[in-house]
């Protein structure tokens, strides 16, 4: 089916099923779907077939959403969690702007995200109290957490169609690594919580159920092959594009759906819809009576101005809500002479120029303390910025969770057992893969995860000197990761001196943009990655191409 009969024929959604739906006790879902939307409520730029072309935003996706409450076949819109955190109007509003467009898109059910956590339970209870929609998590425990009681359930059930439906909620475990619920908020095996709340759905008389996943692609696949009861599962976290495009700048990982076996050999399916509201994810699934799985068919829309027009009215409240930021964002503090590369299959694999520009600007920053080396997660690191003037709303893109500067002494073997943790889940593009400055270490992928780093050196001067493991070494990171983040217990064990600067990350870079003015920076051999596996590269070093590929 082509993109354009879909959209524009009033009846091709029905068409996606046609006939399964007169089945005897058949009954056909349409799953509209989002994940990772991250505060984009604007429309992001991408080039496509060599064209700069303006996709996704709120009011393009409530027009499509609008239009789809017409010609889809019992629709029910979902959004796979990830809400917050990621551009000024997060900074500005702490969810509730999303919230506000949530509401009129008439999402039904949203997932709790990891991010969902990054301010800790208070803001995320004010976002849950207002919503309008159902939010599900079945693997967070707030039992010991008050402000969080009763305001999300591990499932939920909806009519759709005359149909009770099971929407079941999972979060990735990882949140307490990767976020900051605290320490009132614990966090479940992801299948055992899904498993439970499968067969309490099917004690309640609830056939046909789902799981909306905030676990990552992987792990969906995994919990798939592992999880009975569930024939279709809708994903978010690892911003996976999935699908077929024609355009040559994307690099699906997958088709979409994704098709697995469960433990019974019944397929399972898996969908994702990338990030920041670029993809809006259509299946349409045909359950039978049982809510078995009896057909299906999707597509995976990215959201340019071709499929979708934008809403006159939300793009008016846009506006409104882009008062308050509008200036912040226009300040102009430096001038990019180069692109400077932050897109997440950069920064979290390779060395970037960007990663370079952030940990020397952290060393400079804390020169009066001593430091020597800079470590930052490649996790926060959220935006590249193109060439051209670098202003004060970019860098809060870059820099959006409102980290410190800590400062630490650590002995080499501390360092040399941080960079392991670094490249320890490199195939899971994980946010620690550290980014430095002051060192450059190289890393063999034919090894296991934990004796991966081969090599290691220090800066000294205009030169390098292998890492001594039973020095001490000053160190500048971020209050996350030194607090144990992103798995670095060995910075948080660390019992050498240790102060938290107060410095803000992104206040930070912007000082050290305004004294350099100009920057251009490269990459230079601060990291080298070693037997990396053949068909990895291509699928994500176009994003270091700025002159071909910007996304």
């Amino acid at each position: 089916m082509q993109r354009r009969d879909l959209l524009k024929a009033g009846a091709a959604l029905g068409a996606m099923g046609l006939g399964l739906g007169r089945a005897q006790g058949a009954f056909t879902l349409t799953l509209v779907h989002t994940n990772d939307t991250h505060a984009h409520l604007e429309p992001t730029e991408l080039t496509l077939s060599g064209k700069k072309t303006p996709v996704g935003g709120v009011a393009r996706r409530i027009a499509l959403f609008d239009r789809l409450r017409t010609q889809a076949k019992n629709p029910l819109f979902l959004d796979a969690g990830d809400v917050f955190q990621g551009t000024l109007y997060f900074n500005q509003y702490r969810g509730l702007a999303d919230r506000y467009f949530m509401h009129r898109a008439l999402y039904r059910v949203m997932a709790l995200g990891n991010h969902e956590f990054d301010l800790g339970p208070g803001p995320l209870a004010e976002f849950l109290k207002g919503a309008r929609f159902k939010v599900v998590s079945a693997n967070v425990d707030v039992s010991q957490e008050p402000r969080l009681q009763g305001l999300f359930a591990p499932y939920a059930v909806l009519q759709v169609g005359g149909e009770k439906v099971g929407i079941i909620g999972l979060t990735t475990p990882d949140t307490k690594e990767i976020a900051n619920p605290g320490p009132t908020v614990g966090f479940l095996d992801p299948y055992e919580s899904a498993q439970k709340a499968v067969y309490e759905l099917l004690s309640r008389g609830v056939k046909k159920i789902l799981v909306l996943s905030h676990l990552g692609y992987g792990e969906d696949l995994k919990l798939a092959r592992r999880l009975v009861g569930v024939q279709v599962i809708v994903g978010g976290h690892s911003h996976t594009l999935l699908g077929t495009f024609p355009h040559k700048e994307l690099s699906p990982l997958g088709p979409y759906p994704t098709v697995v076996k469960n433990p019974e050999g019944k397929d399972v399916l898996v969908v994702q819809a990338w990030e920041w509201g670029k993809v809006v994810g259509l299946l349409e699934v045909t359950f039978g009576p049982q809510g078995e799985l009896l057909a299906y068919k999707g597509e995976a829309l990215l959201m340019t101005p071709e499929v979708s027009p934008e809403d006159f009215f939300a793009k008016e409240a846009l506006l409104a809500y882009a008062q308050p930021v509008m200036a912040l964002m226009a300040q102009v503090i430096a001038e990019a002479k180069v692109d400077l590369v932050g897109e997440r299959a950069i920064v979290r694999r390779r060395e970037s120029n960007l990663g370079n520009l952030i940990a020397d600007g952290m060393l400079w920053k804390t020169k009066n303390a001593g430091t020597r080396i800079a470590l930052q997660n490649g996790g926060g690191i959220r935006a590249s910025i193109p060439k051209g003037p670098i202003t004060v709303g970019k860098v809060y893109e870059v820099l959006p969770f409102g980290n410190t500067l800590v400062v630490m002494d650590l002995k080499g073997r501390e360092i040399l057992e941080a960079l392991e943790n670094g490249v320890s889940q490199w195939e899971q593009t994980a946010g620690r893969f550290l980014q430095v400055a002051g060192l450059r270490y190289a890393f063999d992928l034919s090894r296991p995860a934990g004796s991966r780093v081969v090599r290691v050196e220090v800066k000294e001067g205009e030169g390098y000197r292998p890492l001594d493991l039973e020095a001490t070494y000053r160190v500048v990171t971020n209050n996350f990761i030194a607090a144990g983040g992103d798995g670095f217990t060995v910075l948080r064990n660390a019992q050498g001196y240790r102060v938290d600067t107060g410095f803000a990350d992104a206040e930070s870079f912007m000082d050290y943009l305004k004294e350099l003015k100009e920057v251009a920076p490269q990459v230079e051999g601060r990291i080298e990655v070693l037997n990396e596996p053949k068909g990895e590269r291509p699928a994500y070093w176009a994003y270091a191409m700025p002159e071909r590929v910007r996304v």
